[in-house]
């Protein structure tokens, strides 16, 4: 039977949930000592990566991309984390801003799977549409 990088990432959530660092790194060095002897360190970061999503939704916490043209400001970052915290019912944000000189302006917020485009690139782009259509 095939184990999937989502089940081994619920199963290793379930076995540190509640745990101290202690057992913690037990379990995890057990874990990849799993993987090592079922021929799949292949799935290890995958694996790792849907563990941190199970742990982010289970504690509440929603990470989030804003592409910018320049760094934004911490005033302006605490108001999308607040408008995150309330369309997520967020307990915590994290926040990754990337820097694209090419989006003239604006921002693009991506958040998991939804992204939001408010960049002046994509409203010339809208425009540029508009006009020729």
């Amino acid at each position: 039977m095939k184990i999937t990088t989502t089940q081994y990432a619920k199963s290793l959530y379930e076995a540190t949930k509640e745990k101290s660092q202690l057992e913690i790194d037990s379990v995890v060095a057990n874990f990849f000592k799993l993987l090592q002897k079922n021929g799949q360190m292949k799935l290890a970061k995958k694996t790792i990566e849907k563990f941190l999503d199970i742990y982010n939704k289970d504690q509440g916490i929603v990470e989030a991309e804003i592409t910018s043209r320049e760094v934004l400001s911490n005033e302006l970052l605490n108001k999308i984390k607040t408008y995150i915290i309330n369309k997520y019912s967020a307990k915590e944000v994290g926040i990754k801003n990337i820097i694209d000189e090419k989006i003239k302006g604006g921002i693009i917020l991506q958040v998991g799977d939804e992204m939001m485009d408010a960049s002046v690139r994509k409203q010339l782009i809208e425009l540029k549409k508009n006009l020729v259509a």
